[in-house]
């Protein structure tokens, strides 16, 4: 079994899941160990910053997720 998301990956976090009910969009920042059968994430908010450890259980894939897409090369018409 491996971890479901990757480092870079957008997820987004329910706030009924945390203590402080913070939700919103996050990104993955570092897989953690596998625990009581569950992975784990270390996850930052993409608003303010704040990072927190989170179960795969609570959280899902972010919609729109742009994180796996490759970035389109700068040209000089994009300036």
């Amino acid at each position: 079994m491996s971890h479901k998301y990757s480092v870079g990956q957008l997820v987004h976090a329910a706030g009924t899941h945390f203590a402080d009910r913070t939700s919103g969009i996050y990104e993955v920042v570092r897989l953690m160990p596998e625990s009581n059968g569950e992975f784990s994430y270390r996850i930052k908010n993409m608003a303010s910053g704040t990072e927190r450890a989170a179960g795969e259980s609570q959280i899902r894939p972010a919609a729109g997720d742009l994180s796996r897409r490759h970035p389109q090369p700068r040209t000089a018409d994009s300036f």
